[in-house]
């Protein structure tokens, strides 16, 4: 009798779960709509097109998108764009194109790119280009290679980031350090890390000097900085157990072996959040981190009192010039498949991606311009003291992206988890071959299924 309630529990509790499921999608799809719109000014709406624009940040990363939303809305009167703040954008559009009801316009992660490109669910910019409104000389290489990462146009570059090493100036200098010197190699910056670094006396972390697990949202690029290049963008395939990888993963497993991972997972776990005065680096139990441009403005906006007292510096490499290799991000303006009012969306994008409007928009977000061409006065006048490092940074070639493989959000799953594994004492070579005869398989599967849909589509 118990076990047919248990199994009739179970059944019920399914039921359930996929009439939630159907509800939240009718309600995405279907859901209500706003009737009326007005402008910023209040004055209502009429005979314009509607743009729905679905963006995914918030707070003051929003309202500076809303601003330039606005200005827009003020400047003609055709044309009149909604925009809303949505969480998991990117998951909510698949959903919505498959119902044939997505928003006109969306920002998507660079990391997004590859699916979205090889299930056919955005719309091609390359009228854009023959237009002569972009081209690749528009933006700097690495964000023009997200965007069209194959030579056809998918998206514009809106927000970028590239990685650096943040440090404490104050704790440099009780260390002995140079507070006006950052490590310029992997090799300095082990040493430093190691002076920085205070144990208790029953051996638990009081300050670290370096983590690479904090904040770990980078953990499948460590070999970028040890000159390995993860995606063959001829092959489809990804280098994942190559010389470069071993390397790096041993000096990322090195961090865990020298303290103990349940030590350093005992003092992460009193870190903060991300966005408030108790984040790891603001508090003081870290003392450099690697973060984007970004970070800057969550210092400004969490702990003032730090201004002034850190520093910003390309984030070393292991065999080559610190910054000569980085990882780069770009958040992108996409038009989705079946999207509505696609030229009414190319003309919002068109009035987007005006140097003006691009720079005030990084501007507000502490962050480097995407373009080739910048004014004097966007660096002059950025909130980000040191936006010029990003500026820097941007413009070399050595740039590692997202790869643009239909199955890259997959790969860069397991790649965390086997970071994870090595982090806590898995041999480095058996895990990335491991990961590497999976992710074959993977790329095997996935080309198979590709051809199969050109063969239903031609």
């Amino acid at each position: 009798m118990k076990r047919a309630f248990a199994q009739f529990s179970a059944i019920l509790s399914r039921l359930v779960m996929a009439l939630l499921a159907a509800a939240a999608l009718a309600l995405l799809i279907f859901g209500h709509k706003p009737t009326a719109y007005r402008l910023p000014n209040g004055q209502r709406v009429h005979g314009r097109i509607v743009v729905s624009f679905w963006e995914n940040w918030t707070r003051f990363e929003e309202a500076a998108m809303r601003d330039i939303v606005n200005k827009f809305n003020l400047s003609q009167h055709r044309i009149f764009v909604h925009m809303v703040s949505v969480s998991q954008a990117d998951l909510k559009t698949v959903i919505s194109v498959a119902g044939g009801d997505p928003p006109d316009i969306v920002v998507l992660w660079s990391g997004d790119m590859g699916a979205f490109i090889g299930h056919h669910a955005l719309t091609s910019l390359q009228s854009m280009v023959r237009a002569g409104i972009v081209t690749r000389h528009t933006y700097v290489p690495y964000v023009w290679k997200v965007c069209a990462p194959f030579g056809k146009l998918y998206a514009l570059g809106a927000t970028p980031e590239t990685c650096a090493l943040y440090w404490n100036k104050t704790f440099f200098a009780q260390a002995g350090l140079n507070p006006n010197r950052p490590p310029t190699t992997l090799r300095q910056l082990d040493a430093y890390a190691r002076k920085l670094t205070i144990i208790g006396r029953h051996g638990q972390l009081i300050r670290a000097g370096f983590l690479p697990t904090e904040p770990g949202w980078w953990n499948s690029f460590w070999g970028v900085y040890f000159g390995n290049h993860l995606y063959n963008y001829k092959t489809g395939y990804f280098n994942i157990d190559t010389p470069q990888q071993i390397a790096a993963y041993r000096w990322f497993q090195s961090f865990s072996r020298q303290y103990g991972y349940r030590a350093v997972d005992n003092f992460q776990s009193g870190f903060g959040q991300f966005n408030s005065p108790l984040n790891a680096f603001m508090c003081g139990k870290v003392a450099m981190e690697m973060q984007g441009p970004y970070f800057a403005n969550f210092i400004r906006r969490n702990r003032p009192a730090l201004a002034g007292h850190f520093g910003v510096a390309p984030f070393p490499c292991a065999h080559r010039p610190a910054g000569m290799d980085t990882y780069g991000d770009v958040d992108v303006w996409a038009i989705p498949r079946h999207a509505r009012h696609v030229q009414a969306a190319k003309e919002v994008l068109t009035f987007f991606i005006r140097q003006a409007n691009i720079e005030e928009l990084n501007h507000l977000h502490c962050k480097p311009s995407p373009l080739r061409a910048v004014s004097r006065s966007f660096i002059r006048h950025n909130p980000n003291p040191y936006v010029m490092v990003f500026e820097n940074a941007m413009r070399h070639h050595h740039v590692a992206i997202a790869p643009p493989s239909p199955i890259w959000m997959r790969v860069n799953s397991q790649l965390n988890v086997m970071a994870q594994r090595i982090w806590l004492g898995a041999s480095v070579k058996r895990s990335l071959a491991y990961t590497q005869h999976l992710v074959n398989r993977w790329v095997r599967t996935s080309e198979r299924m590709a051809a199969l849909r050109a063969r239903e589509n031609p």
